[in-house]
């Protein structure tokens, strides 16, 4: 058993039952495994890890770890190698560590590479152990307590998603001598399970993030596990919570999760290869299917590295097989992923540097014709409807395509959305129709299509400028169009939190200075000076707090003596979600309260200076947190993480802080986007020339 956190999608075969039975049996499921991603992984125990890896790699053409990046197992005295395939699942090739002992009460993997090699073990992925345990509990399926444990025996260093505990946690049959045919249930601990499922499970949208297999195999679609008695076996599966979804004398096909199956497969005479596979081993996994990206293609790699005997290619029901004598003991099967599976991985094949295919290509237009044209354009020309603006306008693209932090500017305008405005969130997480993929694709394509050969990086540094100055200036220059309080008359309103919150003062002052071609918007280059452009820049900036503040007041980084906010009141008592995350309303009415807690923003300081919570100190994640957390009191004083993510990098930083041993810690579960498009309290910063 390997944990692995990543990220998963399988196949489906299709199934047959009643709508009633199907009904019951899914609710069944979803109390067993919760939010879990089907089958987690597949620990396959070999004599010799070295000869097998390189088989595995160089032969069968999975992208096994080098021979310095094999690491111990779970399992005292044992090693592992790990090939991940791009739908979440796993293969492991365990083995015995020549100078360890395996413990006393894991021996059961000694036991059996003494006669065999094959898959002794297989674990199915549940977000929810402990929902797992009652649940099968409550079935009279009998199991040990939960175990927990960490697969890493590296201390953690830095900000870090490792808080130091456990990793992961498990439900077995039977810890000492788990039975072969039966999973184990496992919990990747701090796995964002429920975001994965609300987004909409669909792992071909990450394969471009994974190394490619020279195999083409791109995940696991099935389990075939060999049974003694199959009306015996099938009765436990059943009463474990699986659907079943066909059944005849000798085959039994049960869904797990998403689009994956387990097969329980019986002898159907006493000489056939299932039944010589229970006298030699007895009852466990036989085969596994694999999905891969072109079955001509794996053909005829295998064929170059394999003897003919090794493969059997079944053209009725499409399948190449490598006999499991030519596998170390498993049989693998692999199948041709589905046509609409192939087109969609081809639309999201696309990388940073490199142009969009026509399948990209013509897919984000689609998304572009759908969701944008009716106000932007239908050739992006912007102002089609309630002055949006244009997105071919190359000072637009070419201030957002680089750095990352300013290609978020367009990033968050798209998922969050403008309230008050006609730019609704478009994002899954928001609520909208847009996975993270799609917004990436359309964001790509829009900036392909502007025609901008060179990206403008902009500056990350806060402008200065005469606050006073610029408010003149914006009455006499901007508010004939974007309104005397930034609402937006004839052009976008300028005082909206969330543009304030993403847009970066050389944005802002860059749009001034260059104005926008193709829009109505002038450069004022020549018109204004420079000290002007400042101002102006600099008064836009300060409505980050809300166009009606009495006065801009620039915030400098809190010293250490300033991070406790209220220090002589009570701390607030957070009801917490999943004893992690804190509503935004649950703080805001902690800040008007004026309760005691520590307010950490973990993005970069120059978001930090844009707009942050009042009150709250900078603590980008990427530094290094040693010196740092000293300032920060362990007591009973509630610590509140942020970031725009929203729980990336706030995850990191509470993560870290539980490692150091701090107890009281949060994660604002909406992050500061959302605070600030709900018209929450915000400030903006300024640099410190304070030494520390």
């Amino acid at each position: 058993m390997k944990v692995i956190v990543q990220s998963a999608f399988i196949v489906l075969f299709g199934f047959i039952s009643s709508c009633t039975s199907k009904q019951k049996k899914d609710i069944d499921n979803k109390q067993l495994l919760g939010a879990g991603f089907g089958i987690s992984g597949a620990t396959l125990v070999v004599q010799k890890l070295d000869s097998a890896r390189k088989y595995y790699s160089d032969v069968l053409g999975f992208d096994m770890p080098k021979a310095e990046n094999v690491e111990p197992g779970l399992y005292k005295g044992t090693l592992a190698a790990v090939v991940n395939l791009p739908d979440q699942s796993y293969l492991e090739l365990l083995a015995v560590n020549d100078t360890g002992k395996v413990a006393v009460e894991d021996s059961f993997i000694t036991s059996f590479r003494k006669h065999n090699q094959g898959i002794r073990l297989y674990s199915l992925s549940t977000s929810s152990t402990d929902t797992s345990f009652r649940w099968l509990a409550a079935k009279e399926m009998k199991t040990d307590s939960i175990k927990s444990g960490r697969y890493s025996t590296r201390k953690a260093k830095g900000w870090s998603f490792d808080d130091g505990g456990a990793q992961w946690r498990s439900v077995d049959f039977d810890t000492t001598n788990p039975p072969p045919y039966l999973p184990n249930f496992i919990e990747y601990v701090g796995f964002p399970y429920q975001e994965l499922e609300d987004e909409g499970w669909n792992p071909v949208l990450w394969r471009r993030y994974y190394k490619p297999n020279p195999n083409g195999v791109v995940g696991i679609s099935s389990l075939l596990i060999v049974v003694s008695d199959l009306n015996a076996a099938r009765k436990e599966f059943n009463k474990i919570g699986f659907t079943e979804l066909e059944v005849n004398d000798t085959l039994a096909r049960f869904k797990v999760a998403h689009k994956q199956e387990l097969h329980l497969r019986a002898p159907k005479s006493s000489g056939d290869e299932f039944s010589r596979f229970l006298k030699q081993r007895g009852q466990g996994v036989y085969a596994v299917r694999l999905e891969v990206k072109n079955l001509k293609n794996t053909q005829d790699f295998l064929k170059k590295k394999l003897p003919v005997k090794a493969l059997q290619a079944d053209t009725a029901s499409k399948r190449l097989t490598v006999l499991k004598e030519y596998a170390f003991g498993v049989q693998l099967d692999f199948i041709q992923e589905s046509k609409m599976q192939a087109t969609l991985a081809k639309t999201y094949d696309f990388k940073e540097d490199t142009k969009l295919n026509s399948i990209s290509s013509q897919h984000a237009s689609r998304i572009y014709a759908k969701y944008c044209a009716l106000c932007h354009g239908k050739d992006r020309e912007g102002y089609a409807a309630d002055n949006a603006p244009s997105l071919r306008s190359h000072a637009l693209m070419a201030t957002t395509q680089k750095p990352k932090s300013s290609y978020n500017y367009l990033e968050h305008t798209i998922s969050y959305g403008r309230a008050g405005t006609a730019m609704a969130p478009y994002a899954k997480s928001q609520g909208g129709p847009l996975n993270p993929a799609e917004i990436e694709l359309l964001l790509k394509w829009l900036h392909e299509k502007s025609g901008v050969k060179k990206a403008i990086e902009m500056s990350a540094e806060p402008v200065s400028g005469n606050v006073a100055l610029g408010k003149g200036l914006y009455v006499k220059h901007c508010a004939s169009c974007h309104g005397a309080k930034g609402e937006g008359i004839k052009a976008p309103a300028l005082g909206h939190p969330m543009l304030l919150a993403t847009a970066s003062d050389a944005f802002l002052r860059y749009t001034i200075t260059e104005g926008r071609d193709h829009t109505p918007m002038p450069a004022f280059k020549d018109s204004l000076s420079k000290i002007e452009i400042n101002a102006l820049t600099a008064y836009l900036r300060s409505r980050a707090s809300g166009w009606n503040a009495p006065e801009a007041v620039s915030i400098k980084e809190p010293l250490p003596k300033d991070y406790v906010l209220n220090p002589t009141k009570k701390a607030p008592k957070f009801a917490l979600k999943e004893n992690l995350y804190v509503a935004a309303s649950q703080v805001e009415k902690a800040l008007k309260q004026n309760s005691r807690m520590i307010i950490l923003d973990a993005r970069s300081k120059a978001a930090w200076h844009q707009t942050h919570i009042p009150g709250s100190v900078p603590v980008p994640y990427y530094e290094e947190p040693d010196k740092f957390i000293k300032d920060i009191p362990n007591d009973s004083t509630m610590i509140v993480v942020y970031c725009a993510c929203p729980h990336a990098a706030s995850m990191k930083v509470v993560n870290t802080l539980r490692r150091f041993g701090y107890k009281h810690t949060a994660i604002l579960d909406e992050g500061i986007l959302v605070w600030a498009q709900r018209g929450y309290p915000v400030e903006f910063g300024q640099a410190n020339n304070n030494k520390q």
